[in-house]
């Protein structure tokens, strides 16, 4: 009897599979595993971000979770200047130095960044607790010990940032999506149920923190074990060695990025709320949450991608590069396109059966939206190729000058139509982008 591989793979549909994703052990057939894996740990992390919010609703109560979700989206966004850009920096540079052999500068890497991240998030976390405590006469007693926990919190969730890169570094990249965007809203639930079960409820914001941090935790626990496994594998008998000027400015660089892209996101929300109302605020915040689904989507593509291309760069090999541009924009296309049919032909049945009737004028935003992330999505391969390929001073210089079209007409535009106006001026954000990095990555023979 043949043995049962061979059969799978010698039959007509393993003949079928093999062609569309490659024989195993080839890069095609890791890229088609890995984009699969890390799909289906972005769809379980999604259901359980989603169930975390449904699970605190119904617990805390409006006011506390209120206060939990202010205290949730300080930290979100302290997370960016804590980890330094330094994410971005271990998947590429950890990726390069492996294909050069250079396993000092991986030590060295990786002692930098998690020594200069800790240190950024604690004088972050001081600084922050600083002002809240020279401001705590303006907040409620429980507010300041909710935004005094999201504090605390900082340091663990950017290291936990930094290992999970790191592994990915180390073409780890399922281990790297499951320790951090998996365990740590896994083992919260976790931790809510035993509450719920031993204490009979939990109706605090601060508990529901303290909660998050122990999660936080012991997921960074797990991250720090498979990393360590993985050095000890590859780089245990290498000194350390340091480029720390060309770490520094690489990092500034991408931290200042990660900033400048967070800019049509939250100016959108906050110009519209100046200019118009908070009602429209609400129909564009439904669309747009809804909408940037797809870019989720893209960003799977990304996270796999990423080392490849890091590796493929240092090693000169561009045509090998274009290829996997190429496969991964297709991928990329063909995730997208149902949702972006849900979004534009299904939209008014998607905003019923969701959100209920009263979204339905969030039916014109939510089509536009679609398309501006379908954008992203399309062209979000070749922006990864060029931060991939260290070439992110140019994309500041992009990003920075898109940032300011969109907020000149968006402006104009949401006091002229709204919520419908502000997602206009995002797609035309994403359009002039695209232009600029199209015609970048051309200067630099990528196309």
């Amino acid at each position: 009897m043949k043995p049962v591989e061979d059969v799978l793979l010698n039959g007509r549909l393993g003949k079928a599979i093999t062609r569309v994703v490659g024989k195993p052990g080839t890069l095609r057939f890791r890229l088609a595993r890995d984009t699969v894996g890390v799909m289906a740990i972005r769809a379980l992390s999604m259901g359980l971000s989603f169930a975390v919010s449904v699970v605190l609703a119904r617990l805390l109560g409006v006011r506390e979770f209120g206060l939990y979700s202010l205290a949730m989206s300080v930290l979100g966004l302290l997370v960016v200047p804590a980890t330094f850009g330094f994410p971005q920096l271990l998947v590429r540079e950890i990726a390069a130095y492996r294909v050069k052999g250079e396993w000092g500068l991986v030590r060295g890497l990786l002692r930098f960044a998690g020594r200069t991240s800790l240190l950024a998030s604690l004088g972050i976390a001081l600084l922050g607790g600083f002002v809240l405590w020279a401001l705590s006469d303006r907040f409620s007693g429980e507010a300041v010990r909710v935004l005094a926990l999201a504090f605390l919190a900082l340091p663990f969730w950017a290291l936990l940032n930094l290992h999970g890169a790191a592994l990915r570094g180390f073409e780890q990249i399922l281990a790297g999506q499951w320790v951090s965007t998996v365990m740590r809203p896994l083992g919260f639930l976790i931790l809510v149920g035993a509450i719920w079960l031993f204490a009979g409820g939990m109706a605090d914001a601060s508990l529901a923190l303290g909660l998050h941090i122990l999660a936080a935790g012991i997921a960074l626990t797990f991250a720090f074990c498979l990393l360590r496994s993985q050095l000890r594998r590859s780089v245990s008998t290498y000194a350390a060695n340091q480029d720390t000027v060309v770490w520094i400015r690489s990092a500034l660089s991408l931290a200042f990025l990660a900033l400048l892209n967070l800019i049509p996101q939250h100016a959108g929300i906050l110009m519209l709320g100046w200019i118009r109302s908070p009602e429209e605020v609400g129909l564009y915040k439904v669309a747009y949450q809804s909408a940037a689904m797809i870019s989720v989507l893209y960003m799977v593509v990304a996270t796999v991608i990423a080392p490849t291309l890091s590796q493929l760069h240092a090693s000169g090999d561009l045509q090998r590069l274009k290829r996997v541009l190429h496969a991964a924009t297709l991928c990329s296309l063909a995730i997208l396109l149902p949702f972006l049919l849900v979004f534009t032909i299904g939209r008014r049945w998607f905003l019923i059966t969701v959100f209920g009737n009263s979204y339905l004028s969030s039916t014109g935003p939510l089509s536009i939206l679609a398309l501006a992330f379908s954008i992203e999505a399309t062209f979000g391969p070749l922006w990864e190729a060029l931060v991939m390929g260290g070439y992110q001073n140019g994309l500041v210089k992009i990003s920075l000058l898109s940032s300011i079209l969109f907020v000149c007409v968006n402006a104009f535009l949401a006091n002229l139509a709204g919520s419908s106006g502000t997602a206009i001026a995002f797609v035309l954000f994403y359009a002039f982008r695209t232009m600029l990095i199209v015609r970048f990555a051309k200067q630099q023979k990528l196309l």
